[in-house]
């Protein structure tokens, strides 16, 4: 398993750093930061050039890029130019992007786990009655769910229970546990909830093709109760394709909850901090923010992979592990 681990850490990765190199040279090639000094004629040539020597603006984009690569092991992504009629302020990165990051990744974070333990419980239910009324009822309500955009759901969500005051809407978790389960409590929710009709559909697709096999057969002519198969047998195996579905809709996911961290959070996830930053026009800022994005879907990513290598020895044991 550790090699097996190793070696999805190492695409994580490398993704990630693939991600980076055409990132900087989309935005470095597409962007200027000092486009506002352009406004004011001759007068900001001395403040277009300290702010072009100061980020290497003049330079093939190559030696740009590596000057920013290895700065990310000494400083972080480093600082922002922030261009005003009166100079430049430079300012760190790192502090609001983490923030933003944490935002979002808290949000993936618990939206995941909702949808998670609502689909098993669904889709096992779904798969011991099918066809019955329940049935029916899972089925309309999971393409309800699913039908709708994630931006809708939210507005809803936001617009039923502002008057009820039961929950923060919206608002910035934190500040305890109680006012964080309040603040992440419809955003999680906004987000679960048309994955949550699409994978417990598929889980129950999955459940009843693993329940007619014939290791099933027989644990039921061996007198095992029709919960133990199921539960026992049939749904860690159910859970396979389940988890690995799951990890190829991770990079969806994310740009879903970035609707919803725009709704409930005012922005103050990388969804706000990513609008903010193509206001500025900065290719540094940019970078750093799809690069951190890049890097929270590899996460997640990494986990589903575990996941699965974890459910079914096959796929670590195909890995060479």
């Amino acid at each position: 398993m550790i090699g097996y681990a190793l070696k999805r850490l190492a695409l994580a990765v490398s993704l990630v750093w693939a991600v980076s190199f055409v990132a900087f040279v989309a935005f470095g090639l597409s962007f200027n930061p000092f486009y506002s000094l352009n406004l004011c004629g001759g007068s900001c040539k001395a403040q277009r050039d300290a702010l072009a020597a100061e980020f290497h603006l003049h330079d093939p984009i190559l030696d740009r890029y590596w000057l920013w690569f290895t700065g990310l092991f000494h400083h972080g992504f480093g600082n922002a130019a922030i261009v005003s009629y009166g100079g430049n302020t430079v300012r760190a990165i790192d502090p609001p992007l983490w923030r933003a990051a944490g935002i979002t990744a808290q949000l993936m974070a618990t939206s995941l786990v909702l949808t998670v333990l609502a689909s098993v419980l669904l889709g096992v239910v779904a798969a011991r009655r099918p066809g019955s009324g329940i049935d029916v009822v899972l089925r309309l309500l999971a393409y309800l769910t699913w039908s709708m955009p994630t931006f809708l759901t939210g507005v809803l969500l936001a617009r039923w229970f502002a008057p009820t005051g039961w929950f923060i809407v919206p608002g910035i978790p934190g500040g305890g546990l109680l006012p964080w389960v309040r603040a992440m409590t419809l955003p999680a929710v906004t987000l679960s909830l048309g994955l949550i009709g699409l994978y417990s559909r598929y889980l129950r697709t999955a459940l009843l093709s693993e329940l007619q096999r014939p290791y099933a057969v027989v644990a039921r002519s061996k007198g095992l109760t029709e919960s133990r198969v199921t539960l026992r047998h049939a749904l860690r195996n159910s859970l396979i394709p389940f988890v690995s579905v799951l990890s190829l809709d991770i990079s969806a996911i994310v740009g879903a909850s970035l609707a919803a961290d725009y709704i409930f959070f005012r922005g103050g996830g990388l969804a706000g901090f990513f609008l903010n930053s193509l206001g500025r026009a900065d290719p540094f800022i940019l970078t750093a923010v799809v690069v951190v994005i890049a890097g929270v879907v590899a996460v997640f990513s990494l986990l589903t992979d575990l996941a699965v290598g974890w459910l079914d020895p096959r796929v670590r044991a195909g890995s060479g592990d």
